[in-house]
């Protein structure tokens, strides 16, 4: 169990989702960005009061394979601070983080420990400003061109043929439904209740140094997140208590820090990359394992196209469950994080669930 658990003082739930209700006219609204959808969830809890966050990526689209639309580069020339996971996750930001002058933080660090982009780093970002408005000009041209068309693969799931031979080699070999290794970080930080923890903390850090006159609210509104974190913790693992046995397959290799955290028994996934169409080989091995009733549940995602997974268990008696690592249609608040882990939970429960199948 994660420190900040078993230390922080006992609240129930609506007591601290009631900390921080005051709003604060000292900041405007899109003063923070978020890269992706659940780190503004967790963004709007610490800023509750004083601004709204701003979400990036729009429902639908995927921080695996995204390429920056004009307004998309004028919300991050125009914020005071940008939180994203990191390169590994959205490498589309690499550059464009690069040619702002906001705080950028990254909220996991690789080895080579990105200081370009880390807060304490701004000076770097202003060695490249001067070529500021020539690049952005270029890149929103380049970016608005190709954005359509990388939206519509995406959400597809679709690769050319000639990929599927070597995701077949790289998959077998991670079939245990370990996460994948991305330089050994998580890139999906965010699917971890201890790892939500340590963003939060790390957020409220830069937060201190863009609001310093807001720390009363911004340490009220902390508190108020770690207590509604310890409650929420609380009551997913007693709802999946009873279905951690069960075998499940998810669409893509991305929900391991939530698995671990709560001791589910992910069998595998169908692919790494979402972008990419899984191997043939990989298929078949799975449909096999299947065959032999070692799985109770399949997940699909919204983002993709579910036609792939429906192909393999045709005739199965499977229970189907979508999952969403993305947190889409999520109204961004104090509350919303907490909540977009407790619908995560309901959705396992329902899927695991042997009640009701033949």
């Amino acid at each position: 169990m994660h420190p900040l658990f078993r230390f922080m003082p006992r609240m129930t739930l609506m007591a601290s989702l009631s900390l921080s209700l005051l709003p604060s006219q000292a900041a405007q609204a899109d003063e923070v960005v978020t890269s992706i959808r659940p780190l503004g969830l967790i963004a709007a809890a610490l800023t509750d009061g004083i601004t709204q966050p701003q979400v990036l990526l729009a429902d639908g689209a995927s921080p695996h394979h995204y390429a920056l639309r004009p307004s998309d580069m004028r919300a991050l020339t125009e914020a005071k601070v940008v939180f994203w996971v990191g390169p590994e996750l959205e490498q589309f930001l690499d550059k464009p983080l690069a040619r702002t002058d906001a705080l950028t933080v990254a909220l996991i660090e690789s080895e080579a420990d990105h200081d370009e982009h880390d807060h304490h780093d701004e000076a770097d970002h202003h060695d490249e400003h001067d070529h500021h408005d020539e690049a952005d000009h270029h890149d929103e041209h380049d970016h608005d061109d190709e954005a359509d068309h990388h939206d519509e693969h995406e959400h597809h799931g679709e690769a050319d043929d000639h990929d599927e031979h070597d995701h077949d080699e790289h998959e077998d070999h991670d079939e245990a439904g370990h996460h994948h290794d991305h330089g050994g970080l998580d890139v999906h930080p965010w699917l971890d209740p201890d790892k939500a923890l340590n963003i939060a903390q790390k957020m409220h850090d830069v937060l201190l140094d863009v609001y310093p006159q807001q720390q009363a609210q911004l340490d009220s509104n902390l508190a108020a997140f770690q207590a509604q974190m310890e409650q929420v913790n609380q009551q997913i693992e007693q709802q999946l208590a009873s279905v951690q046995g069960q075998g499940f397959y998810v669409f893509h290799d991305a929900y391991g820090g939530f698995v671990g955290h709560y001791g589910l028994n992910q069998l595998g996934y169908f692919t790494v990359d979402p972008g990419r169409k899984p191997g043939a080989r990989h298929l078949a091995e799975i449909r096999d394992r299947l065959e032999q009733n070692h799985a109770v549940c399949v997940m699909t995602e919204p983002q993709f196209n579910p036609d792939l997974i429906q192909t393999i268990i045709e005739g199965l008696d499977l229970n189907q469950g979508e999952l969403d690592p993305l947190a889409s249609g999520r109204t961004p608040t104090a509350q919303s994080y907490g909540e977009f882990l407790l619908d995560m939970a309901d959705r396992f429960e329902r899927c695991l669930s042997t009640e009701g199948q033949n």
